[in-house]
């Protein structure tokens, strides 16, 4: 008799573990959040410390990578839970306007977020301070015409074609070449090894700045605007998803041009993975 009644107590204990489980929302048992990153080792660095507190929190992290035309309407459409990051107001304005109403912005990552071309240091300063240099007939004599960069869908790459056209380099002869960032990269150390004079767009946070001597042109018409501020943004689903004290967990995460560009640099030079380098600086700078 005690047997039976032991047995009828677990019985009803698991029914009631399984009425409680099954009763409560999907969204409370779904423990999956899709983190969006676009595929550029300084957005990794920082995807890397948005996954640390979320799987500190409890929950697991899925990963999806690719070019900005990729990555912001996947987060429109829900397909990823979190971008991190959307540079604005400027930086990614028009892929922002296509979301913005299926999105809503966690918190505020980094400010500072800034475009620009920039020449290797060796290229005389006293020659080439402005974009609008690169006209002149003894710099386009000696300058790569072939200007390369990254994915034709960054605003780095839209900018970059309305610069051509804005400061005339069309007719002098330049060319904006969208690619792949690992040809960009080898284009540039390929240069500087050869002392050529090349004119690269780039960015901060950035690895480069840290690892080369680089000099930023000034560009007097403002094509890229004055700065940015890197945001995390999330799907409007995501504050069913998350508990509270995670979402304001992940609003209060504080970075800088120079937290993300030394990860940058371990990544790249010091041959980390997005994730270590993450973690390298959360040991050293934790966030709470």
């Amino acid at each position: 008799m005690q047997r039976k009644g032991k047995r009828m107590r677990l019985v009803s204990a698991v029914i009631a573990l399984l009425t409680a489980t099954f009763s409560l929302p999907a969204n409370a048992q779904d423990r999956t959040i899709r983190l969006g990153q676009v595929g550029l080792s300084f957005y990794a660095v920082v995807g890397g410390i948005v996954q640390e507190v979320l799987e500190q929190d409890g929950y697991r992290v899925e990963v999806t990578s690719g070019s900005h035309g990729d990555i912001f309407p996947k987060l429109g459409a829900g397909e990823v839970d979190i971008l991190a990051a959307a540079w604005l107001p400027d930086g990614h304005a028009p892929l922002y306007a296509k979301v913005k109403d299926a999105t809503f912005i966690i918190g505020e990552l980094y400010g500072d977020a800034r475009l620009y071309w920039a020449v290797p240091e060796y290229v005389p300063a006293n020659l080439v301070r402005s974009i609008d240099d690169l006209r002149k007939p003894d710099v386009a004599a000696r300058m790569d015409k072939r200007i390369r960069g990254i994915g034709a869908t960054s605003r780095l790459m839209v900018g970059a074609m309305k610069i051509r056209e804005a400061y005339g380099l069309d007719v002098a002869g330049y060319e904006v070449i969208p690619g792949e960032p690992k040809d960009w990269i080898a284009n540039f150390k390929q240069a500087v090894s050869e002392q050529r004079w090349l004119v690269m767009p780039l960015w901060q946070p950035q690895w480069i700045n840290a690892a080369y001597k680089v000099r930023v042109l000034e560009e007097p018409k403002g094509v890229y605007g004055k700065g940015d501020t890197a945001v995390l943004l999330g799907h409007q689903k995501l504050r069913d998803k998350l508990a509270p004290k995670t979402l304001d967990r992940l609003a209060s995460i504080k970075l800088s041009v120079g937290a993300v560009t030394q990860m940058d640099l371990w990544v790249n030079v010091d041959g980390l993975t997005p994730r270590e380098a993450a973690k390298k600086w959360l040991s050293a700078n934790p966030l709470w």
